[in-house]
């Protein structure tokens, strides 16, 4: 994939979490921090705790108001939309652009891109001409707390309510819990479009050659496990230099798919002994067992989780779990053939609380409407675009990876294996999806990476990584200058 960032400095997985996280820190605007109630699951933070988060209605649009046109957008208008510019590109945003002046022909839709979104947008917020649009992505994403403490942000449940160009209304059209992770003391300020599901990846041609079957359970990856060590393959790769951590993901997808959604409640609440639950310790004993047998690929230590993935579907592994952006992020070094395939989490046991359908899934790629907008209602008018079978189709087709939009990935994926397999995975699991977000919420990345290298490595124990892990959460948890997020 061509991202024109160092992929050292910011993962996939970090660019998913710098859409959901709300940064406590207010480096971004230099104001006073709020108090802020965010819901870690359901439908969205309750609304009688906390700020009132500012921010208010778009302002209705000069032009007249119908079902076609709900925000009264004027048909002459600008709109002025900014996208980030990194994994997904920009083309999906510039396709929209255009049915957008397709609805309003007398419109124009201004639509450019950037790798930095707050260096370039924050001028802009000071001096009162925000964009209409903005996707607040990457790893130079603005401050969302302090947008929102200093009623900068618009609030979007209007577009919620609004009719689909498909029919029904937009929040009809949209997969379970998506809008969640913008919602900020029970009020929508981002509107996440895209959707990605967390799996175990793998080639199913080298599994149809092997004879292997896509791994159910812990169990069912080691012996994967030794059969491949038998032939002188590594069952995983990974990346110690910047993204560890994948792994990490993996054991607490596992440890809560086995105990159940409060597995997570509990590391979100950061509450003392989250890491001393029990499933949580089996989960960290199962990955210590696959270091300890010798089947991650070595000299992980040394390298960048695109160098891994390179290595990985070039044969020297057999496994990896990623996000549903692997893909699109190693297009160009993937063989012909190769036919990337996920599978949801595995189970610890066959007595997993959630079972086997289970999936860890998440909304991702905020975008938000500035309350100071020239064309508010434009910008609302632009994401109704977006949200149309038609250009999130479009998205899925250029990217490999899927939108918050029920039903438009057909059954071949578009071509696509992998993005096949995902919508596999999401109508197989049906509402058992699950999530977890502490590490977004408070920033820490550069907790988890660096233990998960030297936990992958060998360098310390699953008991020790747990404790280092715990005192992390404990240390956030008791410093009263960090803001704390509700969880239901």
């Amino acid at each position: 994939m061509d991202a024109p960032h160092d992929p050292q400095l910011e993962t996939p997985l970090d660019r998913l979490g710098a859409s959901r996280r709300r940064f406590l820190s207010l480096a971004s605007l230099g104001t006073g921090a709020v108090a802020l109630s965010a819901c870690a699951t359901g439908g969205g933070g309750g609304d009688d705790e906390g700020s009132d988060g500012g921010g208010g209605a778009v302002a209705e649009g000069g032009g007249e108001v119908s079902d076609e046109n709900p925000f009264g957008v004027e048909p002459d208008s600008t709109v002025d939309v900014v996208i980030f510019n990194g994994g997904y590109g920009d083309q999906y945003a510039k396709d929209a652009g255009t049915k957008f002046e397709e609805l309003y022909p007398d419109a124009t839709a201004a639509v450019s891109s950037t790798v930095n979104i707050q260096p370039d947008l924050q001028p802009r917020f000071i001096g009162g001409d925000p964009p209409d649009l903005f996707d607040n992505s990457g790893a130079q994403s603005m401050n969302a707390s302090a947008l929102i403490s200093e009623g900068s942000l618009a609030e979007l449940g209007a577009l919620i309510d609004a009719p689909s160009l498909d029919g029904g209304t937009i929040g009809d059209s949209l997969l379970p819990g998506v809008l969640v992770p913008g919602t900020y003391s029970g009020k929508l300020f981002a509107l996440n479009y895209m959707y990605t599901v967390f799996a175990l990846w793998y080639s199913a041609k080298q599994f149809e050659d092997k004879g292997w079957e896509a791994p159910a359970t812990w169990d069912d990856v080691m012996t994967i496990g030794e059969a491949a060590k038998g032939e002188g393959l590594a069952l995983f790769a990974w990346g110690g230099q910047n993204a560890a951590d994948y792994y990490h993901e993996l054991a607490l997808s596992m440890a809560i798919k086995e105990g159940g959604p409060e597995v997570g409640k509990a590391l979100d609440r950061l509450e003392e002994g989250a890491y001393e639950q029990t499933t949580v310790v089996d989960a960290f004993a199962a990955i210590e067992d696959a270091v300890k047998a010798g089947f991650f690929l070595a000299g992980g230590a040394g390298i960048k989780h695109t160098e891994a993935q390179t290595e990985w579907v070039t044969g020297s592994a057999v496994m990896y779990p990623s996000g549903s952006w692997i893909e699109n992020e190693q297009r160009s070094t993937t063989p012909e053939g190769y036919a990337m395939t996920g599978v949801a989490t595995p189970m610890l046991s066959d007595s997993a609380a959630m079972g086997q359908a289970a999936m860890h899934g998440a909304a991702g790629e905020p975008f938000m409407v500035p309350s100071a907008a020239a064309n508010g209602a434009g910008g609302l008018e632009f994401l109704r675009v977006m949200l149309s079978k038609e250009q999130c189709e479009n998205f899925s087709k250029l990217t490999s990876s899927m939108t918050i939009v029920k039903d438009t990935i057909p059954d071949d994926g578009f071509g696509s294996t992998a993005l096949s397999s995902v919508s596999s995975m999401i109508a197989t699991a049906g509402e058992d999806v699950f999530t977890y977000n502490f590490p977004d919420w408070y920033g820490m990345g550069d907790d988890f990476k660096p233990l998960w290298a030297e936990f992958l490595n060998g360098d310390v124990t699953a008991d020790e990584a747990r404790e280092r892990s715990q005192a992390a959460i404990d240390k956030i948890r008791e410093d009263d200058s960090r803001e704390k997020f509700d969880v239901e």
